[in-house]
């Protein structure tokens, strides 16, 4: 079976009106994912996210999303945060990263952080965007969320257009 891809596209580099602010997806104890915003462009919409990961799920991550510069390397494997979009139907989104993630330690212990958009190409309007988001092997279980999203028009009358 053919699945549906949004494929990695950063959005419009101006313009857009924000018709989701913040909400935490999921919280536990070292490991964080917040949707940072949507944004709704007259072609689409921009999905930023940011997942901040502490602890021993870090330093899986950052083992998951290592360079794989030893092609003989059985042990290479590589993961990232998997995302689906809908607005009728949902398909598996491709990340666009405007910034590198973020790696380091700290008194021994790891942090990592990514921010990747996602770019689903939709004609306007759209009400509701549902989100469903997983990293098993760094432990983010299956989370679901549907968005309730501002209509572009009551938001830019009450804000003044942002950039993408």
């Amino acid at each position: 079976m053919h699945r549906r891809r949004l494929p990695e596209n950063p959005s419009p580099p101006c313009g857009g009106v924000s018709v989701h602010g913040r909400r935490v997806i999921a919280a536990e104890a070292d490991l964080t994912l917040e949707l940072v915003r949507v944004a709704a462009f007259d072609s689409g919409l921009a999905v930023h996210l940011a997942l901040t990961v502490t602890g021993a799920a870090a330093d899986r991550a950052r083992y998951e999303t290592r360079p794989l510069t030893d092609p003989a390397d059985r042990s290479a494997g590589w993961s990232y945060l998997d995302v689906w979009v809908g607005v009728d139907r949902c398909a598996v989104a491709d990340p666009y990263f405007p910034r590198p993630d973020v790696m380091g330690c700290a008194a021994g212990h790891w942090m990592y952080r990514t921010t990747p958009q996602y770019w689903v190409d939709t004609a306007a309007p759209v009400r509701s965007l549902a989100l469903t988001t997983e990293w098993a092997q760094i432990g983010l279980k299956p989370a679901v969320t549907t968005l309730t999203l501002t209509s572009a028009e009551r938001a830019a009358t009450r804000s003044p257009a942002s950039s993408g």
